[in-house]
């Protein structure tokens, strides 16, 4: 067990860090359970943030078996999806990033969904997933993926198997692991001399100016920052040499990375740092995230509340993450939601812990709908929207949250 010292240790460059952000208990993120009776725990959602490198941090982290051994999240499938790969990969062919004669390895592969939007534009692709369920679908889906956790054991294995890899890729998974440098460190080991690494995660910027408290999960051990990006790759040798910006999840980024002195450093960062120290300057950024998490918290109940009031049954859509924190943040369980509805097999028919909401499926929803839903997937937007038209029933209304809280009546 650790001290409240260590606790307040930067996993990045050592230093001393301090609480920021408070939102009490939550069960694991993604872990469901089969019934209202299995055993699950709560633990604390608090986030630490160190001054020394800009580093955002979840205090408490979970060990990777809890997470990870028996995932239930799977990549998906959607247009938007879709799109933001072939906008990644145009960006990377025009910054000769990579190329036909490319070698990829993608860590969190999934179900390789990625890998198989990319692999027409490369030589090679390969995935690794510790989710032993999920990398079997990918493998049957025809996308090579090795069901194992990524670190210099597996790395060492992979190059002896395949060789050294020239871009090797890492989305929305490098947070999810409560010592990043294990990962470096293989990356490294695998990495050729003139390949590139490319980290994709949420924004720590936008995550915080939108006040997007349920981005803050157990998954997410880390914010980053790109100054606590740069600081991070530094200590491997490796340096950040450009930046790509996207919406997707509210707000994410592309740190992209090659070995010290190889190639020019795009003027952005320092751009992007500088705007990151006037934001961390006297905590104005977590003052204002704290501020719009509460009001979020009002707003929402006084809608649910309302319908409530009027007899009207509510349910929510999508059985993320996010809902965990969201659920726990508003105090809401299943004597408020009905149930959650959500097209991921995976998931559909468990049980959300300590809330007690069920995941059923679109089909199940049809024949016992709701009046009301809590968009708990608000990152699908447009996509839920058009999926609504047809098999929500007319004068159903959406809320949706964030990143700008609306009503949207079907």
């Amino acid at each position: 067990m650790m001290s409240n010292n260590d606790q307040l240790i930067c996993r990045v460059c050592n230093n001393q860090t301090r609480e920021v952000i408070d939102l009490g208990v939550s069960p694991a993120a993604n872990n469901f359970v089969m019934s209202t009776e299995d055993h699950f725990q709560r633990h604390p959602l608090v986030v630490d943030f160190c001054d020394s490198c800009s580093c955002l941090q979840l205090r408490e982290c979970l060990n990777e078996d809890e997470l990870y051994k028996n995932y239930s999240y799977m990549t998906p499938d959607t247009a938007s999806q879709i799109d933001h790969y072939i906008e990644l990969i145009n960006f990377l062919e025009d910054n000769s990033i990579l190329n036909v004669d490319t070698n990829c390895l993608e860590l969190g592969s999934n179900t390789g969904l990625f890998l198989k939007t990319l692999k027409p534009f490369v030589k090679n692709v390969l995935g690794i997933d510790p989710a032993e369920n999920i990398a079997s679908l990918a493998n049957s889906d025809g996308v090579e993926t090795i069901p194992k956790f990524f670190n210099l054991e597996s790395a060492r294995d992979i190059k002896k198997a395949y060789g050294h890899q020239d871009l090797i890729i890492a989305r929305h998974m490098f947070a999810h692991n409560k010592d990043p440098k294990i990962l470096l460190e293989g990356m490294v080991k695998l990495l050729s001399d003139k390949g590139s690494i490319v980290i994709e995660n949420a924004y720590a910027i936008p995550t915080l100016e939108q006040g997007e408290l349920d981005q803050i999960y157990h998954e997410h051990m880390f914010y980053f920052s790109v100054k606590s990006m740069q600081k991070l790759l530094n200590i491997f040798s490796l340096e950040l040499t450009t930046l790509y910006k996207t919406s997707l999840h509210g707000g994410s980024i592309a740190f992209i990375a090659s070995r010290q002195g190889l190639k020019p450093t795009n003027k952005i960062i320092d751009e992007y740092i500088d705007k990151e120290s006037a934001l961390f300057n006297e905590d104005m950024i977590f003052t204002e995230f704290n501020s719009k998490a509460k009001k979020l918290k009002e707003r929402l109940l006084a809608v649910i509340n309302e319908d409530l009031h009027l007899g009207k049954s509510i349910g929510a859509y999508g059985a993320t993450a996010k809902s965990f924190t969201l659920f726990s943040y508003l105090g809401l369980d299943s004597n408020v939601i009905k149930y959650c509805v959500d097209t991921t097999p995976t998931k559909i028919g468990m049980i959300f812990p300590y809330f007690n909401i069920p995941v059923i499926s679109e089909d199940q929803y049809k024949s016992d709908s709701v009046d009301t839903f809590l968009v708990t997937a608000w990152n699908y937007k447009e996509h839920i929207l058009k999926k609504s038209e047809t098999f929500m029933k007319k004068g159903t209304k959406l809320i949706f949250p964030l990143p700008n809280f609306e009503i949207i009546e079907i």
